[in-house]
């Protein structure tokens, strides 16, 4: 039996696979996904050594294409993920709450009342609460026009903001 190696940034695995017949050149062709993952060249060096061994030889190294920019802030709430452009997003989990709960309801005020029994669950705490979490969402989205302010009646997410919800 020879091994099939699957590669994952931090590990390599073997698996079993019938034998080819000795005749048969083995030729392997690597496909890595673009960006610097961690472990990439490690596991490039692993997959590469394991072809030698199996008397094969590595004919290419391929980069897949890059897939296209994500722009905006994309949120996963099965992940609870918070993207901009591609990058993550270091949001708290009430920030992260506050932010879907907007992206959720676009168009729509919501009083600081309101906020606090849909985000927090409850409205023991003061609405200065609700401001407080608002401007540190403003402050790490690098954005204070994701989120509007409506003078005298609460907050809503901005119409220009580009949030989206990956549902599914």
């Amino acid at each position: 039996m020879s091994a099939l190696a699957v590669a994952h940034p931090r590990r390599v695995h073997l698996r079993p696979v019938p034998d080819l017949p000795a005749e048969a050149p083995v030729t392997v062709t690597i496909s890595v996904s673009p960006g610097a993952a961690p472990g990439r060249d490690r596991v490039l060096a692993a997959l590469r050594e394991l072809v030698a061994v199996a008397g094969g030889t590595v004919t290419a190294v391929e980069t897949a294409p890059a897939a296209p920019e994500q722009q905006g802030i994309r949120l996963d709430p099965r992940a609870r993920t918070a993207l901009r452009d591609g990058e993550r997003l270091d949001l708290s989990r009430l920030e992260y709450d506050l932010l879907l709960f907007l992206a959720r309801h676009p168009r729509q005020v919501f009083s600081r009342s309101q906020l606090l029994a849909q985000v927090w669950g409850h409205t023991h705490t003061t609405n200065r609460t609700v401001d407080v979490h608002v401007s540190r969402l403003r402050t790490k989205l690098d954005d204070p026009e994701v989120v509007t302010t409506v003078y005298g009646l609460g907050y809503r997410l901005a119409d220009e903001a580009a949030v989206t919800v990956t549902e599914g």
